[in-house]
């Protein structure tokens, strides 16, 4: 298998707090659950992803303070629901795009070691092309080798995470 350094100096790999959500999977996988299930509460966030109460209130403050968010009525218990999220980065010849998608990939992380290996070893900039690659690859336009060749990964690891970001880009 082909490995190579994560090239952290690549666009999705820079940047400031609003980076945070994608380097963070807990963080990422809170956001993708809100953005799937509208008018959520706390209480629904911690029982169904059964992380620590504490956790998601720090979670889902950042997330808010950081516009990701909103809460959604003025009641108690208070709903949040998630903003799209669209923004293009450009730097020198590579365009990438932070989209609800690519926060559902890193946040699947968390359950999934093969992605999780494959950011460790090809960064936040290699898992977006891969995503990019994996709509093709769904739609039948190109295939796993493809992919291999021109990252200039192994056949076998190019198969392997385009089938694990499927249920992303399926979803």
């Amino acid at each position: 298998m082909a490995t190579r350094e994560a090239n952290w100096g690549t666009p999705l790999d820079t940047g400031g707090e609003v980076f945070e959500l994608l380097r963070n999977a807990r963080k990422a996988w809170i956001y993708t659950y809100i953005h799937h299930h509208p008018s959520v509460t706390i209480q629904d966030i911690v029982a169904t992803l059964d992380l620590p109460q504490r956790t998601v209130y720090e979670y889902v403050e950042d997330l808010v303070a950081a516009g990701f968010i909103e809460q959604s009525n003025d009641g108690r218990p208070a709903e949040y629901i998630a903003h799209e999220i669209d923004i293009q980065l450009v730097e020198d010849d590579a365009e990438r795009r932070i989209t609800p998608e690519l926060v559902e990939a890193v946040a699947r992380r968390m359950r999934d070691e093969d992605i999780d290996t494959y950011i460790d070893r090809y960064g936040l900039d290699g898992l977006a092309v891969a995503l990019e690659y994996t709509h093709e690859y769904v739609d039948g336009s190109i295939t796993h080798q493809i992919l291999a060749r021109e990252q200039d990964i192994s056949s076998l690891e190019a198969g392997i995470i385009l089938d694990a970001l499927r249920p992303v880009v399926e979803d």
